[in-house]
């Protein structure tokens, strides 16, 4: 084989080769930006994923903050709406002076403060139209009964010089029973709402 030949032919060899060369960086470029590419995918996606579970906490988050502070307006709401209604009823606690039951109420009051105090005496402050009634239910013990224009109804009672007091009021009893009647007139102020 001539020179020439050999040369053409080493050259033809050569390019192939090069060739060849060529073609496997490219299909292992190709490789290495797929996977590249791949990767920068799942990290994005992971990322997202990421953000997105950060994102549902913050909205869970802010949807409870909300609710818990619906709910305080709410129980503020039904509080001063409480607060209304028995200072209604505290300005109107003398109305409850002829009611059969006040009566009864009124008279099983004198009985109680009695009964504790024996043969002590003391001081029983009532409405003064109530005077009357009640000194006749004390009658054959040592209680006084005065006329009290700060009783608006119920019962007030001192004793051993002071020391000992029982506050049967109407407005004592409505401010002592104020979480008992808050449940039970809970239904109520929900429906007013």
């Amino acid at each position: 084989m001539a020179l020439p030949d050999l040369l053409a032919a080493l050259g033809r060899s050569n390019e192939e080769e090069i060739s060849g060369l060529l073609s496997d960086a490219r299909r292992e470029a190709d490789a290495v930006v797929a996977a590249a590419r791949a990767e920068a995918e799942q990290r994005l996606g992971r990322r997202l994923q990421g953000e997105r579970a950060l994102l549902r906490e913050s909205s869970e988050r802010r949807r409870v903050a909300a609710r818990r502070a619906a709910a305080a307006r709410l129980l503020h709401a039904r509080a001063a709406l409480l607060d209304r209604v028995l200072d209604t009823a505290l300005a109107r606690a003398g109305g409850v002076l002829g009611w059969p039951e006040y009566a009864s109420a009124l008279e099983a009051g004198v009985r109680q403060i009695h009964e504790l105090l024996g043969d002590d005496p003391g001081t029983l402050r009532c409405a003064p139209s109530d005077v009357e009634r009640v000194r006749g239910w004390a009658s054959g013990s040592v209680l006084s009964v005065l006329a009290a224009s700060d009783v608006a109804a119920g019962l007030h009672c001192t004793a051993d010089d002071g020391r000992l007091t029982i506050d049967l009021t109407v407005r004592a009893r409505l401010v002592h029973d104020r979480p008992a009647l808050a449940i039970a007139l809970g239904p109520s102020l929900e429906a007013i709402e």
